[in-house]
């Protein structure tokens, strides 16, 4: 059945807001306090040669927009499309992210991505527009750091704004994590980190529940030129409410690309690939742009 012109033109209306909102907070927010480094814990200043990100204990100012394309299987593919905004504050040890989401399926912002035959026989043109997700807000906390390791913990709240059943939660949601980093003799990076994701509400309209354990050994190995960067990112998912156990592997190529709006900018290329009996999809590439440092 379409989708009523005026129901469509709501939808349309409350997407451009959401980017116009964002693209506000950006351009208005007062520079950094860690602009120059000089609100930095000293040891953080000293841990990096450029700050491109990889660094998960060294927070700076970012913004960016990266679009995934998940293949779900040789018949079906879905993608996700984020703007997303990070701003330390306080001495620079802590911060908030921005993330709002844009799906072009109506499932694959899910952490397990649904029952894709499913989704496809209820609506077979999915994918055939951006539709609003689960924008989110996350906190972020450096409470622990040295010359040769670190700690921080995160609490990413999504509000419950997607356009349609499957485009986002169904519900107020929430994931912690907690990761320890450690900061190797060869300059490398060793950071295993421990992901829960939640409802907060007891299930969605369709009475079902969110409860999935991520555990990922997250690893930046240190490159001769400071002008790349590589990261990779192994990970063990657990659906506590499906009983699915599955692998995933990312791996990040970036490149810093120069000066831009006061800070550096960058390119970066993400390939991953899903595994085991349960994997809801076969591989994704995302690709990405982001500004830091400004």
């Amino acid at each position: 059945m379409a989708e009523p012109p005026a129901a469509r033109s709501q939808e349309q209306g409350c997407s451009r807001f959401v980017v116009a909102l964002f693209l506000a907070v950006v351009c208005v927010a007062p520079p950094s306090l860690a602009q120059d480094g000089s609100n930095l814990p000293e040891l953080q200043r000293d841990l990096e040669e450029i700050n491109n990100g990889t660094n998960p204990t060294l927070l700076t100012t970012q913004a960016g927009i990266q679009y995934q394309f998940n293949q779900i299987n040789p018949d079906l593919d879905t993608g996700l499309l984020e703007l997303f905004y990070l701003r330390p504050f306080g001495d620079g040890s802590k911060a908030f992210r921005l993330t709002i989401p844009f799906s072009d399926s109506e499932f694959n912002s899910q952490p397990r991505l649904g029952d894709a035959a499913l989704a496809y026989a209820q609506n077979p043109d999915i994918g055939s527009e951006f539709t609003l997700g689960d924008i989110s807000l996350t906190y972020i906390d450096v409470f622990h750091l040295t010359k040769s390791n670190g700690a921080a913990y995160t609490l990413e709240f999504f509000l419950d704004t997607a356009e349609t059943d499957f485009a986002g939660y169904g519900q107020l949601a929430l994931e912690t994590s907690v990761f320890y980093a450690w900061f190797l003799d060869n300059g490398s990076i060793f950071a295993p980190a421990w992901v829960q994701t939640f409802g907060l509400e007891g299930g969605n309209a369709n009475g079902e529940n969110l409860n999935v354990t991520t555990v990922d050994f997250y690893y930046v190995p240190k490159l001769a030129n400071p002008k790349y960067y590589l990261t990779f990112d192994p990970a063990v998912i657990h659906d506590w409410e499906t009983d699915d156990t599955f692998g995933s592997l990312q791996v990040t190529a970036g490149m810093l690309t120069g000066p831009l709006f006061g800070g550096d900018s960058q390119i970066y290329i993400k390939p991953g690939v899903l595994f085991g009996g349960d994997a809801p999809a076969d591989w994704s590439i995302q690709v990405g742009f982001k500004v830091l440092n400004f």
